[in-house]
């Protein structure tokens, strides 16, 4: 399952897992029980203006990444106005 973040940082996104139970490896992978997330970075460009944008490829047990996914999208939410 994949996950397209805008507007937060890996670092941000690697804390926000970490919060859910996950631990950060050394290649930069995050590793839950039952999971394991991937993180590309890149850019949104959109209205003239460049967000940081974070791709996250997740691998595990469905139900286990069903549950982080939930997390992660509250965590990640960005109020618009």
């Amino acid at each position: 399952m994949n996950l397209d973040l805008r507007g937060s940082t890996p670092d941000q996104i690697r804390g926000y897992l970490e919060s859910l139970g996950g631990t950060v490896r050394p290649d930069g992978t995050v590793a839950g029980p039952d999971w394991t997330a991937t993180l590309e970075a890149g850019e949104h460009r959109a209205f003239g203006a460049v967000w940081p944008r974070v791709v996250v490829t997740f691998s595990g047990d469905p139900q286990s990444v069903a549950r982080v996914v939930s997390g992660l999208r509250l965590r990640a939410m960005r109020g618009g106005g």
